[in-house]
């Protein structure tokens, strides 16, 4: 393993390091998983998957020396292979995997400035993690124009809120205007009837020979 010195030492080195390593993992949790699921034995001792800069992966033990030359990746990834779920374990495998690619990428860099730690971590952030590619969770990246369609359309959908909003309260109101004429209209004509019939009623006893009321 290389050391700090004589490793990379420039973001675009650094970076590239990071990618090969990654793209090792990666074949090893995809394209080559049986192969790396029979390397997991959880018979034999601590394994762990190591990523190297031409792109190739490898299922080792630890490094011998302490402290070792660069971080190690997790230790002992065989054990839980037979107790959990085979895509569980590949994602838990694929989340520490993407740990220690960082850890590796920023002891690399531990020379670098604020600036150059800010672009390599913008050129690592515009791939997909191990993670998201082993779980099928790749990011779409949104252009500029997507996004103001999107502000576009949820401004629509507001204003559309707002409108349906206010027509409602319209019709609440109408509706209970129409409900209080029909009542109106009705008591009026409730009133009308009972008068006329009063009156056909005083009519009917006049006729009969009396003026009372009925």
């Amino acid at each position: 393993m290389a050391s700090v010195s004589s490793g990379p030492r420039t973001v675009e080195e650094i970076f590239k390091d990071y990618s090969a390593r990654r793209a090792g993992i990666v074949r090893a949790l995809t394209y080559d998983v049986d192969e790396f699921y029979g390397l997991c034995d959880p018979e034999k001792e601590n394994l762990c998957l190591y990523g190297h800069p031409n792109e190739t992966w490898e299922v080792n033990l630890p490094a011998e020396e302490v402290p070792p030359e660069l971080p190690e990746p997790a230790l002992g990834i065989n054990f839980a292979r037979d107790g959990m779920n085979r895509r569980d374990w590949l994602s838990l495998i694929a989340v520490h995997s993407d740990c220690w690619l960082l850890s590796v990428a920023f002891y690399l860099g531990a020379r670098l400035n604020r600036n150059e730690r800010k672009r390599l971590f913008s050129l690592i952030n515009d791939l997909p993690t191990v993670f998201e590619v082993v779980t099928e969770r790749k990011p779409v990246k949104t252009s500029p124009m997507l996004i103001v369609e999107a502000d576009l359309v949820a401004a629509q959908r507001d204003q559309a809120m707002v409108w349906s909003k206010t027509t409602q309260s319209w019709q609440m109101k109408v509706t209970k205007k129409m409900k209080t004429n029909i009542v109106k209209l009705y008591v009026g004509a409730v009133v009308e009837i009972t008068m006329q019939t009063s009156s056909g009623l005083v009519v009917t006893s006049a006729r009969g020979g009396s003026m009372g009321n009925a």
